[in-house]
């Protein structure tokens, strides 16, 4: 009987333990079980502002630990989502950066969006969110400005007029309730002055009425809005007093056309005075070259130049992009001023940089002894419009993290051969990860590999 008591409190004793076993390396497991840490969600740029028909590119990103995969998923004001692809990027402090990227355009409603980042591994899925801003800017236009009546009397009142237009989903309308600055430029003056300013009536329309005292310059500027940009007119000019004496310009070409974006372009012509006997050069004034981008109703000052003895003028300009050109002389003392004739120029744009990769990247051997050499190879490719080709003969650098560290150090740099690899060879005093960049050039945009790491044995 003594015996059997023992045995049933060994037993029970026995289960106890275990009980007490099983506890222990359950709650271990619940630990490592635990989804990944999602971290330093991002959003650049922030707030996203969308200003023309291209739209704006907006990274999103995130810091993970253990993760397989990833996403984002974006929230709309009106409570609908989307989701972006997320991939990883890089390693920062230790941790998996990845990465994505949407284009915003015009039918992306403006006000409050949130994104939540994603992060998924075999034991489950991670999440953090952050809120961020969506703006829609409009392009605008001050349209029919004018002032009259033309030519005016000195001390009489100039009335100045026009319409403030936006250019919204529904096409242009009349932008009410705006403040619309008048201002003028004198003749010889260097720049315009604000002298009035008016609110736009329901229809856009804005007035104001000024004294007339000098001959010059008018036009209506407009300061933009959170939804709008900015505009400024074309000018107006108006004599205080009758001027006899006209002008013009003749022979207004613009060269080279077509042109390459970055060429310098060259706008000629004559500005003549009508004289007694004839159209005669008209020397020492300024010509201003105007240009208004396609799709733009706004006209700019990019250069001028003095007329010669024989009224010649030679006006160089940088070629950014399509447009039109016209050479402007503002008058002088008893003559007019007076507009060439407008003149197209086509700019070609240059090809974008192609995207590259690094692929097949591996440092070994691992280990590796204390003092031996380290070796890192791998394959350097370009996109060739509709697949990967091998980029050849450029240069790539080798970069080493020491165990424990967080700042990459430069190493050396090494060449591709003609099927893109590269292959080179260090020795090797400290553990730690290595990897190879592409820093990109003008047809190719920058790339890097992933991170391989190597332990050093002593």
């Amino acid at each position: 009987m003594l015996k059997r008591i023992r045995a049933v409190v060994v037993a029970m004793a026995m289960g106890a333990g275990a009980l007490a076993l099983v506890t222990p390396s359950a709650s271990a497991s619940a630990g490592k079980l635990a989804a990944p840490d999602v971290s330093s969600v991002a959003v650049s740029s922030s707030p996203v502002v969308v200003e023309s028909k291209d739209g704006k590119a907006v990274t999103f990103s995130y810091l993970v630990d253990g993760a397989t995969t990833g996403g984002f998923t974006l929230k709309r004001p009106d409570g609908s989502t989307l989701d972006v692809e997320a991939k990883k990027v890089d390693e920062v402090g230790g941790k998996q950066k990845w990465q994505g990227t949407r284009t915003f355009g015009r039918s992306d409603a403006p006000g409050t969006w949130n994104v939540t980042a994603k992060a998924t591994s075999v034991v489950g899925t991670g999440k953090a969110g952050k809120d961020f801003q969506v703006r829609q800017v409009w392009e605008s236009d001050l349209a029919g400005f004018g002032a009259s009546p033309e030519p005016v009397g000195k001390g009489d009142t100039l009335t100045l007029q026009g319409r403030l237009l936006l250019n919204g989903t529904d096409g242009w309308k009349p932008y009410k309730g705006q403040k619309v600055y008048i201002a003028f430029r004198a003749e010889g003056a260097a720049g315009y002055d604000r002298v009035a300013y008016d609110y736009t009536d329901w229809k856009g329309r804005f007035s104001a009425g000024v004294k007339a005292d000098r001959t010059g310059w008018w036009r209506a500027e407009y300061d933009g809005s959170p939804v709008a940009h900015k505009a400024t007119s074309d000018s107006d000019q108006v004599d205080v007093r009758r001027q006899t004496t006209g002008s013009r310009i003749t022979g207004f070409h613009v060269n080279p056309d077509p042109a390459d974006q970055g060429d310098r372009l060259s706008a000629r012509g004559r500005l003549e005075l009508d004289t007694s006997h004839g159209w005669d050069g008209y020397r020492g004034q300024k010509v201003d070259l105007l240009f208004k981008p396609d799709g733009s109703r706004s006209w700019r000052v990019v250069g001028h130049d003095w007329t010669d003895r024989g009224g010649r003028f030679s006006i160089g300009a940088g070629a950014e992009r399509s447009g039109w050109f016209r050479a402007d002389f503002d008058g002088a003392q008893g003559v007019k001023g007076t507009s060439s004739r407008s003149v197209h120029v086509t700019v070609n744009e240059p090809e974008p940089p192609a995207d590259t990769r690094i692929i097949k990247f591996n440092a070994y051997p691992e280990p590796v002894k204390y003092g031996k050499y380290v070796k890192n190879r791998g394959t350097l490719q370009i996109w060739d419009g509709d697949h990967w080709v091998a980029y050849d003969h450029v240069k790539v650098a080798l970069y080493f993290k020491r165990a424990g560290h967080s700042t990459w150090e430069y190493v050396k740099t090494v060449s591709t051969n003609g099927s893109g690899r590269f292959w080179t060879q260090v020795k090797a005093w400290n553990s730690g990860y290595w990897k190879i960049r592409f820093k990109g050039n003008g047809e190719a945009t920058a790339s890097s590999s992933k991170s391989d790491y190597v332990r050093v044995k002593k």
